[in-house]
């Protein structure tokens, strides 16, 4: 999955990863050891698609889902209202994002504060927020950054079972956390980072847990499935080499016996001990012995009770095999930045941040907009205040998240497409502001000259207004985006970045945003109305352009 990834932060900064190699295996947790600061972080970051190696490449990630280590309570949702909005980005339709929340809230104790304000809950219950949404879908791929921070004891024992049947449905987990005794006897692989590299950490007997022997026969020439849960260790009989013998931690028995019943050929069972855990070497010899349970049916003898078994026959022990999960219906990638865009939008709604944009364009109409004014002049002045207005507006869309929160919609949907949501939300808004302002200048003004002697058509003089202001709300998105992050993270320079780029948009010769409002002022001196097509097609260019460097900027600069 991970071939000779690097990555480092900026131009000239130290390397934090170098030349790892990493496969992950499906039904599989993983474990990644190390000291704080030598990068696991980034290494999960890496994992989740939030970032992209400066070098090397990631291949294969499946649909996933990232918890960070502390989760943000500044977004204005209900706990549940959040749900709803993540379980969208992650490609559910909305009434089962609904009910899964509820449903992942309550295995964690926090059902009542489903409609509590994330701003008013504490960091536990918010970790659990950040949890719910990252179960709710069922992800392949789930990536835990000491997810189990700030829980309370019983919702700790609730991860670590959800962990668990993660995994026996087919999912990779990964995961770091402090506690060295966590999920032990289940871990399939473990990693440390060190020294920027990352090497297999030995199975220690001391963590391992009850162990479980599979003893199975196939075809001769039969394989075994690729990618078996729990990475077991595989013995064949050397006289008949159709026999196998599978050995396991007990928590992925389940999932390796389904595997292998389920295989193209299936494999047929044949016997299953079950091993305890390894005992010290310290304990007496008589408690180290290995006893294994014979699975093999028998026939009943004399006496034998209602299960076949008798005195002195070994217990029979039940480890059913548990069923497969029905796959749920996830939406394909466009639907899921469509949900993406609809989430940012609703944020920025009850942020109540659009606010002071709106007030501002309101101004700007107010002072240079008067009833009875020819149209086309008034038509170029309201499309050209509207484009730091609509600077201002996506700048506000590309950063309103706070980081964490990011991240997690990133893992979501991958950060390009999380970018471009913000984008386009940024710039539906500045074209609806667009919309309005045209539809009052054409209630305010004459359709008249500058001169008030030539009459101006109505219809074609609302559709020049309509493209010049589409150009500001093109040209003020290309501006907004240039100048936040990921191109600009300094909010000082970033916010005086903007002011002068947007005035630079309006005066400077062969910008589209110019051009259109040139032709409506000139137009308006002769009542002849100039369709400014051209512009409108080289500010969608800019514009597209602009989008696509910006996305996958923050896919490396996340």
């Amino acid at each position: 999955m991970l071939r000779g990834v690097g990555r480092r932060y900026g131009l000239r900064g130290p390397w934090v990863l170098r030349g790892l190699d990493l496969d992950l295996p499906a039904h599989t947790l993983v474990r990644i050891e190390g000291a704080n600061g030598v990068g696991k972080s980034t290494l999960l970051r890496l994992l989740a698609g939030i970032d992209a190696p400066t070098e090397g490449r990631i291949t294969g990630r499946p649909r996933t889902a990232y918890v960070p280590e502390r989760f943000p309570a500044a977004l204005p949702f209900t706990a549940a209202g959040y749900l709803t909005h993540l379980g969208r980005v992650h490609g559910l339709p909305a009434a089962e994002a609904a009910a899964r929340g509820q449903e992942w809230l309550a295995r964690f104790g926090a059902a009542g504060y489903a409609r509590t304000p994330l701003a008013e809950l504490s960091k536990g219950t918010s970790q659990k927020v950040a949890l719910a949404q990252a179960l709710l879908a069922g992800p392949d791929l789930l990536v835990l950054d000491e997810a189990w921070t700030g829980l309370d004891t019983e919702a700790r024992g609730a991860l670590d079972r959800a962990v668990a049947e993660r995994a026996a449905d087919g999912a990779t987990v990964v995961f770091v956390d402090h506690d060295p005794g966590r999920l032990a006897g289940t871990v399939g692989l473990a990693y440390r980072l060190e020294d920027r590299t990352l090497t297999p950490v030995p199975a220690s007997p001391g963590d391992d847990g009850p162990r479980v022997r599979i003893e199975a026969t196939g075809r001769p020439s039969a394989a075994l499935p690729p990618e078996l849960p729990g990475a077991p260790a595989v013995e064949r009989d050397a006289g008949n080499p159709a026999a196998i013998r599978l050995t396991t931690s007990a928590a992925y028995s389940d999932p390796l016996l389904h595997a292998l019943l389920t295989a193209r050929p299936p494999w047929h069972i044949t016997g299953l001990s079950q091993l305890p855990a390894p005992v010290p070497a310290s304990a007496p010899a008589a408690a180290s012995a290995v006893a294994a349970v014979d699975m093999t049916p028998r026939p009943a003898a004399p006496g034998a009770g209602p299960t076949g078994t008798t005195d002195a026959a070994p217990e029979t022990v039940s480890l059913p095999v548990r069923p497969a999960r029905p796959a749920l219906a996830v939406r394909p990638p466009g639907r899921r930045t469509a949900a993406a865009a609809r989430y940012q939008a609703a944020l920025l709604a009850r942020s109540q941040r659009w606010l002071a944009p709106l007030l501002l364009y309101a101004a700007f109409l107010g002072i240079g907009v008067r009833a009875g004014q020819p149209l086309l002049d008034s038509l170029g002045y309201a499309a050209a205040a509207l484009l730091p207005v609509a600077a201002w507006l996506v700048r506000l869309c590309v950063t309103q998240e706070p980081p964490a929160a990011r991240a997690v919609t990133a893992a979501a949907v991958g950060p390009s497409r999380a970018h471009c949501a913000s984008l386009l939300t940024g710039l539906g808004y500045a074209l609806a502001l667009g919309g309005a302002g045209t539809g009052a200048v054409l209630l305010m003004s004459a359709p008249v000259s500058t001169d008030h002697t030539v009459a101006v058509p109505l219809l074609p003089a609302a559709l020049a207004g309509l493209l010049a202001a589409a150009c500001s709300a093109l040209l003020g998105g290309v501006v907004g985006a240039l100048c936040a992050r990921p191109v600009l993270r300094r909010h000082g320079w970033s916010l005086a970045a903007t002011v002068s780029a947007a005035l630079l948009a309006l005066v400077t010769d062969g910008s589209p945003a110019k051009a259109a409002v040139t032709d409506l002022v000139t137009g308006s001196l002769t009542g002849t109305v100039r369709l400014p097509l051209l512009p409108a097609a080289g500010a969608a260019v800019v514009a597209v352009a602009v989008a696509a460097l910006t996305a996958r900027l923050a896919a490396l600069r996340e």
